[in-house]
């Protein structure tokens, strides 16, 4: 039985080093804002005449964007002040909802989807600032809680959307993520500065797998983000479409994962610190694989709430895997590994939302199959990789690691 205090989320937070809780409430402000639309997205795309297909195509012309800027992001993280480029990506991030309400056709989205991602160059620089702010005893934990910000704004901001859409329609709600995004971005100017390492700026701009471990990584990274992005854009379109839900019970429905997504984050974090690495991956991924099934076999909306809630920790498995990265290598950059894995990641949501797209035009059923099935695979292989830890690398002066900075999943849906 887990304890009160390990579920104590605030307490988790006020346990962070101070600029990592900055970092934290500015992610949360940022999350929040998208979630008042995220989860109805895809109906919004469907309302500009999008077919199923067309909203993998947009999906995954915005994780391409996010991709082709993850090298540069990573060599600019090398080389330059961490704090000044989180500013800037944020910053690039505010105009887009207001290219979303000016919209007319499915297509006229894409300006701003492209433009939104690509302020994702800086994760990175995100990635890396939280590898020097952290403690380095609870490096998972860090990162689990720092980054479940991201899914715990989703987890309220649903809500608010879902009741908004009583009185005021989708475009509306892209106005006030417009201004969420600019709050977010102002809690940044008040986290202290991370200049660049020597060392860092010396490191190879591209640093690939060489080791059996870090390529079963990068494996693994790409694999669960193709497998996700399968069905993750699409179930929407599939509570629509085979429950006949409101948007606004989609909303709601889209709360109670990302209050799975946020409560994994952290008790999947802690667990790897104590634990297995890999069985703490293995579990997440079998407990979001019998929710995907389950929600298949219920089909009704009121089995579908607890459901979804283990869906929710599909992507905690991910954190750990980066934080496994943050140590793998002796002697790596903070963000040298970045380029290349987040690269990879990034296309690995390419595909698979493209190929997701087709699977639910053939039928809506079979992409959660293709998932689940998938999330069994990679727990075998996170399980049978991951379970004896690697041996940390030196710190530097300061308690900053040597050790390349692990990376995260771009929000998955952050479109």
């Amino acid at each position: 039985m887990l304890s009160a205090s390990r579920l104590n989320l605030l307490a988790s937070v006020q346990g962070l080093p101070r600029d990592l809780r900055l970092l934290f409430l500015s992610l949360f402000l940022w999350t929040f804002g998208l979630g008042l639309y995220n989860y109805i997205w895809p109906l919004y795309l469907r309302d500009l005449q999008a077919s199923p297909s067309d909203v993998g195509i947009v999906f995954s012309i915005g994780f391409l964007a996010l991709a082709l800027g993850m090298i540069p992001g990573g060599i600019l993280a090398n080389r330059y002040e961490l704090k000044a480029l989180l500013i800037i990506g944020w910053a690039m991030s505010i105009p887009p909802p207001l290219m979303y309400y000016f919209a007319r056709t499915w297509t006229d989205v894409i300006p701003g989807i492209v433009l939104l991602q690509v302020s994702g160059f800086n994760i990175p620089a995100f990635n890396a600032y939280i590898a020097g702010a952290a403690e380095r005893t609870r490096s998972a934990s860090n990162f689990g809680i720092t980054w479940a910000s991201a899914p715990l704004g989703i987890v309220f901001s649903p809500l608010v959307g879902s009741a908004l859409l009583n009185w005021i329609s989708v475009r509306d709600i892209f106005v006030l993520t417009f201004v969420f995004f600019s709050i977010s971005t102002i809690v940044l100017f008040f986290m202290k500065p991370q200049p660049a390492l020597e060392s860092d700026a010396k490191s190879p701009r591209l640093e690939i797998p060489r080791s059996r471990r870090e390529g079963t990584l990068l494996l693994y990274l790409t694999g669960a983000a193709l497998a996700w992005s399968v069905a993750a854009p699409f179930i929407p379109l599939y509570f629509q479409d085979a429950l006949s839900l409101a948007p606004s019970t989609i909303l709601l429905l889209g709360a109670v994962q990302s209050l799975g997504a946020a409560v994994f984050a952290i008790l999947l974090g802690r667990r790897a610190d104590a634990r297995s690495q890999g069985g703490t991956m293995a579990l997440g991924l079998v407990l979001s694989s019998a929710g995907l099934v389950g929600v298949l076999l219920a089909r009704n909306p009121l089995f579908s709430f607890p459901l979804v809630f283990f869906i929710g920790s599909a992507r905690a498995p991910s954190l750990v895997g980066y934080s496994i990265l943050s140590t793998v290598r002796k002697g790596g950059s903070r963000a040298g590994q970045f380029g290349f894995y987040l690269t990879m990641e990034s296309l690995g949501f390419v595909f698979g939302s493209y190929l997701g797209g087709i699977l639910y035009t053939l039928s809506p059923t079979s992409m959660f199959y293709a998932t689940s099935t998938s999330f069994i695979a990679l727990a075998f292989l996170a399980w049978l990789s991951f379970r004896t830890k690697a041996e940390p690398s030196p710190s530097k002066p300061g308690g900053e690691s040597e050790a390349a900075s692990p990376s995260q999943d771009s929000t998955s849906l952050s479109l």
